[in-house]
């Protein structure tokens, strides 16, 4: 599913809350409550993560995960005093990252890029597709943009596919009309089997 779609499902308002995307990249993803369930992927390995991370929404289990998301200190953009987030997540799964995300009291009606960033020293840095800054050993993935409902909160189950590994990486919500970092988890850990 492409962009365009997306959007005409974002634009629904309050039906966001507990919207379910399966993500390939920023432009390559599935929603999987829209009504009818899509056939998912063609290769292999994405197509193996797309049913495990439908079988595991289906079981309904906690995650094993959670960390607040916060405003960043002097290199980011604060949007207001109780501008929040919040991860829950396993803590392993099979091809990807399997999580539920909650943002509250963003822009309304505001597009955002939810990004995992890497770091040089950590593991799962090399397992992320692009350099900070050409050159730079840094690495990050902007995997999905998304956009607030009318309240300035969104609240999602993504499935992220990733390279098989451990992970120690950040997560940042940048704003798409400055880039500026609004929301942020400093280093935290997962597996990719």
């Amino acid at each position: 599913m492409k962009t365009p779609l997306l959007l005409a499902f974002l634009l629904l308002g309050n039906r966001l809350l507990a919207q379910q995307v399966v993500v390939f990249g920023e432009t390559d993803f599935y929603v999987l409550d829209s009504g009818s369930v899509p056939n998912g992927p063609t290769d292999p390995a994405r197509s193996a993560f797309f049913d495990a991370y439908k079988a595991d929404l289906a079981r309904h289990a906690p995650y094993e995960g959670a960390m607040d998301l916060v405003s960043p200190p002097a290199w980011g953009r604060t949007v207001g005093p109780d501008t929040r987030g919040r991860i829950k997540y396993r803590m392993s799964f099979p091809g990807g990252f399997d999580c539920e995300l909650t943002l509250e009291r963003l822009l309304p009606n505001h597009e955002y890029i939810l990004t995992l960033n890497g770091n040089p020293s950590k593991a799962g840095n090399d397992l992320l597709p692009k350099p900070v800054t050409p050159g730079s050993p840094e690495k990050y993935y902007d995997f999905l943009i998304v956009k607030t409902d009318a309240n300035g909160c969104y609240d999602a189950k993504l499935g992220i596919f990733l390279k098989p590994g451990d992970y120690d990486v950040r997560c940042y919500v940048k704003d798409t009309a400055d880039f500026k970092i609004v929301l942020y988890r400093d280093f935290f850990t997962f597996q990719v089997r």
